[in-house]
């Protein structure tokens, strides 16, 4: 029995070597010194990758570093270096950085493409864990998406991986890797080192194409980007960029100053409205105290009248009971004495017999 199990060790063993040998053999490259050329790019409120095309020239993507232009770079050796920002594609995702005192060795790059189903790598820093290895193979090197070709590999990458090299099995960079299709598994996506190419032209960087025999290619066919020469060109293109961004600040801060005057003017009159409503609210408060001063004084010219009238009304008053106390009694009513009818006087007729003529009275003046 134990000789099986020893038999079996070794066996698993020579077949872990034999593996290791066989992946060893395939890569064909130092994998030590590709990752020395790697770097981490720390900006404001994330983390990428980029990796060196010259001592102190990285690229990367442009998601990377465009919340800010200034960066720190760290590399494998946990060396901690300033970076600053050259030139910037939002188009194509790609940015060139500038490593203040960096001596970083270049990596070696590649327009070409190698055929579906070659091994390919991706270093970088996926959630923050830098200089890490992840291989796959190449799927199809013209992955369009949203009017941009990519090349799709099933290597995976992750967030902080962006900006990476995407390497050949020579160690050659084939493209930057820029991002993965959610919601799948393992569809990750590089832009291609021809756009590259054309970015760091564009920013007026000169890029030298070498040969390379067929036997380093093992069967690739084209030609390598060694050390781009990129010297001359730097302080120009720093110039254009400074510029550019003196006039995007220019036009920010324009912008912000015509916003302000707006803003100010609307405040003003905000404020101008608000003061004519409070005068229009004090003149009603003085026209509502005046109206009830007027109305307090007709209530107490009311209450003198009336105090006049009740005066009145007593003086009147104690007049007519002291006429009706001066005043003569009054004769009763004909026919109206306790009931019954009083007897009318009898008229007697002067010629009659019985009647006495009444004495006349003489006046001494008739």
């Amino acid at each position: 029995m134990k000789k099986n199990l020893k038999k079996f060790a070794a066996s698993a063993l020579a077949l872990m070597l034999l593996c290791a040998s066989s992946i060893c053999c395939a890569i064909g490259f130092n994998m030590d010194e590709i990752c020395d050329s790697v770097v981490v790019v720390h900006s404001s409120n994330s983390v990428g990758t980029g990796f060196a095309i010259s001592g102190n020239m990285i690229v990367t993507n442009h998601h990377v570093v465009d919340t800010t232009t200034r960066y720190t770079i760290e590399t494998r050796s946990g060396a901690l270096l300033e970076g600053r920002l050259i030139g910037s594609d939002e188009a194509r995702d790609l940015s060139l950085v500038e490593v203040i005192g960096g001596d970083l060795p270049t990596i070696p790059m590649t327009t070409d493409i190698p055929p579906l189903g070659a091994q390919v790598f991706a270093v970088g820093s996926p959630q923050g864990l830098g200089f890490t290895v992840s291989g796959g193979i190449l799927s199809t090197a013209e992955r369009e998406v949203d009017g941009v070709t990519y090349i799709q590999t099933d290597a995976a990458i992750n967030p902080g991986n962006s900006g990476g090299p995407l390497l050949n099995e020579l160690g050659q960079v084939i493209g930057v890797n820029n991002m993965k299709v959610q919601d799948a598994d393992r569809i990750s996506l590089a832009i291609p080192m021809t756009s590259v190419v054309d970015f760091l032209r564009e920013l007026n960087i000169e890029v030298n194409y070498a040969d390379i025999s067929d036997t380093d290619l093992e069967g690739l066919s084209g030609v390598i980007i060694q050390s781009s020469s990129i010297e001359g060109g730097t302080q120009e293109s720093y110039e254009q960029y400074s510029n550019s961004l003196r006039n995007q600040y220019n036009d920010i801060l324009k912008t912000i100053q015509n916003e302000n005057k707006i803003l100010l003017g609307g405040v003003i009159v905000i404020a101008v409205l608000c003061f004519i409503l409070m005068l229009a609210m004090l003149s009603q408060k003085e026209k509502v105290k005046a109206s009830e001063r007027n109305l307090n004084k007709a209530i107490d010219a009311l209450k003198k009248q009336s105090v006049q009238i009740k005066a009145l009304s007593r003086m009147a008053a104690a007049s007519r009971t002291e006429s009706e106390e001066n005043a003569p009694p009054a004769p009763p009513p004909p026919n109206a004495s306790n009931g019954f009818s009083e007897p009318r006087p009898v008229r007697r007729n002067p010629m009659s017999n019985s009647a006495k003529p009444s004495p006349r009275r003489i006046y001494k003046d008739q």
